[in-house]
């Protein structure tokens, strides 16, 4: 069984096709990598993690992994959640910084 990932982007409302992958963790590494790309994309000089996490909110681009075959998403990985944590590292706040592979 296989693991697929979509993007939903919110200031379009267009769904993206990422990918597939044989391993969840790949699939969830896949979604990090989204919002990361998009965070560090957005961000500019001063802003906090929280206008950036709004603005991650109202334009960001959800990630969703389902299994392949299923019409749920049935994957427990919370975009949101990761979001937020990320947040504070692009922003600075926090020790370590972000890094893109």
């Amino acid at each position: 069984m296989s693991f697929v990932v979509e993007v939903l982007k919110k200031s379009t409302e267009e769904v993206l096709h990422v990918g597939e992958f044989e391993a969840l963790y790949e699939a969830v590494a896949c979604a990090k990598r989204a919002i990361d790309a998009f965070l560090l994309r957005e961000f500019q000089t001063g802003m906090t993690p929280d206008k950036l996490f709004k603005h991650y909110t109202t334009q960001g681009e959800y990630p969703c992994i389902f299994r392949d075959g299923d019409n749920t998403l049935n994957v427990p990985f919370s975009h949101l959640r990761y979001a937020m944590d990320r947040c504070d590292h692009v922003c600075g706040s926090a020790e370590e910084p972000i890094s893109q592979p």
